[in-house]
């Protein structure tokens, strides 16, 4: 009986550190309330939007990258001329085998968009400069690089840096890990 007592003391412990109420888990990332930073329209705007785009094969196993280099006369203001370079790398072993993918960006909201949607191994490396655009009114230190979830949220990408220069009318992301395909872009 005693013996019974030492191990009924010594397992209510046990018991009792393993209830849900002590369980503790990662906090999942909180979505955002954010708007995009807008593009200006280009000069002789025939159309309500254009897209800037790029379709490459790329081979997950070896890696490679996929890129845009755009520009565009706007009608008058402090920047005549709106800059555009993204590069998209993949790290070898990104993913397995051979896809065409394709890179779009929206010159209305600017945003990045990729297909087809995939996941990734190791993380894609995104290097994205708008130069020339409008940031009258934005908080330099609200900018930031985020992606919408599927709950119309916005959710932030890890980098290395994001830089802002309100004068020049000038963002900048240095190294954006981007696991999956989603619409990418500078929120506010």
């Amino acid at each position: 009986m005693k013996n019974l007592a030492i191990i009924v003391l010594i397992l209510i412990p046990l018991f009792w550190g393993c209830s849900d109420n002590n369980l503790i888990s990662p906090e999942p990332k909180k979505g955002m309330q954010k708007t995009w930073i807008q593009l200006p329209q280009p000069e002789n705007d025939l159309s309500t939007e254009m897209e800037f785009s790029s379709l490459k094969e790329i081979d997950g196993n070896k890696g490679g990258e996929i890129r845009i280099d755009k520009k565009y006369p706007t009608p008058g203001g402090v920047n005549k001329e709106v800059k555009i370079s993204a590069v998209l790398k993949f790290q070898s072993g990104s993913f397995s085998g051979k896809r065409d993918i394709t890179m779009v960006i929206d010159d209305i909201n600017g945003t990045v968009t990729y297909s087809p949607s995939m996941n990734f191994d190791k993380p894609a490396i995104l290097d994205l400069i708008f130069e020339g655009i409008d940031l009258t009114g934005v908080n330099k230190d609200q900018v930031d690089f985020v992606y919408i979830g599927e709950d119309g949220l916005f959710y932030p990408v890890s980098y290395k840096e994001i830089k802002v220069d309100l004068l020049r009318g000038r963002l900048e992301l240095v190294d954006g890990l981007i696991p999956h395909f989603s619409r990418y872009g500078w929120g506010r």
